[in-house]
């Protein structure tokens, strides 16, 4: 491919770009699928091996793609490629950014449906709170969410909402519609002012959470689930297992491959995202350090956030779940069900809807960056409207095929997309509508491009333009971080793969 010049545009200051980073990294998934998953395979137990795996496969790779970036100086494809023909070597590398490119503005597609639902509910009892206001008064602040409705009813505004799809792909439109806009005014225009404003608030929003949780909460009982250190299962009264202990995790290895899996993408790695956004790094900026400080403020919003949401849960007598469920059932009806639980209750889901927004104008700007570089003259606005229509189209589909099968009377509803399973003949993807599919297959996607990304970087690219890009203090340092990327991390990595696509399937 030919070689432009490089990106002369820089991030205005070190911190701008830090926060974009943390931004991009911090998503949805750190709100619920970190302490849940560390709640249900040991607690504690898992936490520190999660935090091992950050350690040593998580860091280093993020250090890897933001030199990648940096030393490129163009989008995620552009820089392998570069690099690579530096080297004497073949620009096909640049596969690896290809690979997670798409597998990003795969994620992008659903990630948006899944981050309307969140608008929708930020509405539902914002609307509800002001309504009470409104008869009750001031004093109405200090209810819960839905008030005068019964748990039942919280708990089937998930289901009504899937049932509505033109409610579904408004909000999914507004969402695409905010991401697009702030991509379209470039790195400082747009995504540099949007996150200089949304992380930090988001970081005291979370605060104020987690203060309420602790306060009113049953803190004794969220923090054991979240940190005690459990080698056997738990068992409930009736036989039940209530919590998964490490050991019965170990044995079928899903807890090894969660933990390696958390590590590698609540971090954003894979997806050329940090690529990307180490191209407009500046040359004196600490690499090591920056990227200490990501993986840090990653992993401290995931254990953060399961300190403000367990406490509630337990509090209200509810039972912890996966998923969709718990951020869109088992709060919902926490908020419910204890004071300024609408208060609060709206607070997390703006907070949900600022770390989807940071992460969303990341996936975006991995593919309009490419684009903008292939065809200089044209203007970023065009690049960025037209991956919005791609982007929102094929989440119309993800959408749609959410609907349930069935009408509340029980007589069947085809709408295609709701019944349509892609690949549903294979183990990996049985019975999976479109989204589901979409995401089971990123989960395979961008495992790959990291593999492709940590051999790349340890055994292609030479250690004196690693050494010199990256920056190390130490050379015992720099010989740690190259013993990582060329043998930890592709085994790692490659150990996660070949789990989730061979040998999860076949326990199944």
């Amino acid at each position: 491919m030919p070689m432009q010049a490089e990106n002369q545009e820089e991030w205005s200051s070190k911190a701008a770009f830090i926060l974009a980073a943390i931004g991009s990294a911090v998503g949805l998934g750190n709100l619920w699928r970190f302490p849940y998953v560390a709640g249900e395979s040991g607690g504690g137990v898992f936490v520190v091996f999660y935090l091992i795996c950050v350690l040593l496969i998580g860091l280093p790779v993020l250090v890897a793609e933001l030199f990648i970036g940096r030393r490129g100086r163009l989008s995620a494809i552009g820089s392998v490629a570069r690099i690579a023909t530096s080297e004497g070597r073949s620009a096909w590398w640049a596969l690896q950014s290809w690979i997670g490119m798409i597998g990003g503005f795969t994620i992008l597609t659903f990630y948006s449906v899944i981050a309307g639902w969140v608008i929708a509910y930020a509405v539902m009892i914002g609307a509800s709170l002001v309504g009470s206001i409104g008869s009750d008064g001031i004093g109405a602040l200090a209810a819960g969410a839905f008030s005068g409705e019964t748990p039942e009813e919280v708990a089937g505004k998930l289901g009504a909402l899937l049932a509505d799809p033109a409610r579904m792909i408004f909000y999914h439109a507004i969402f695409a519609i905010i991401t697009v806009v702030i991509v379209a005014r470039g790195i400082k225009g747009g995504i540099e002012t949007a996150v200089t404003i949304l992380m930090p608030t988001f970081f005291v929003m979370l605060a104020i959470l987690v203060i309420f949780s602790v306060a009113t909460g049953d803190f004794a009982r969220g923090s054991d689930f979240l940190f005690g250190f459990r080698f056997g299962d738990r068992v409930g009264p009736d036989g039940e297992i209530i919590a998964r202990g490490f050991f019965s995790g170990v044995k079928d290895g899903s807890v090894i491959s969660a933990a390696l899996g958390q590590a590698f993408f609540s971090i954003g790695l894979g997806s050329a995202l940090m690529a990307t956004y180490g191209a407009h790094m500046s040359r004196d900026q600490d690499l090591p350090r920056s990227s200490r400080l990501i993986a840090l403020s990653d992993t401290g919003v995931g254990v953060l956030a399961g300190l403000a949401i367990f406490p509630i849960v337990f509090q209200v007598g509810l039972a912890p779940a996966a998923g969709p469920t718990l951020m869109f059932q088992t709060l919902p009806q926490a908020f419910q069900g204890m004071p300024f639980g609408a208060l609060f209750g709206l607070l997390f889901f703006l907070l949900g809807f600022f770390a989807a927004i940071t992460s969303s104008i990341a996936l975006l700007e991995a593919s309009t960056a490419w684009f903008e570089e292939q065809e200089p003259g044209r203007q970023r606005t065009m690049i960025a409207i037209i991956l919005g229509l791609v982007f929102f189209s094929i989440g119309v589909m993800n959408a749609l095929s959410q609907v349930p099968t069935t009408h509340p009377d029980g007589s069947p509803r085809d709408l295609f997309f709701n019944t349509w399973k892609p690949w549903g003949a294979l183990p990996l993807f049985r019975d999976m509508p479109l989204l589901d599919f979409l995401s089971a297959l990123t989960d395979i996607i961008l495992p790959v491009a990291g593999f492709i990304t940590a051999v790349f970087a340890g055994w292609v690219v030479s250690s004196s333009v690693s050494r010199e890009e990256i920056g190390f203090e130490s050379d015992l340092w720099y010989q740690r971080w190259r013993f990582l990327i060329r043998w930890v991390c592709p085994i790692g990595i490659g150990a996660v793969i070949v789990y989730s696509t061979v040998i999860a399937p076949l326990l199944a």
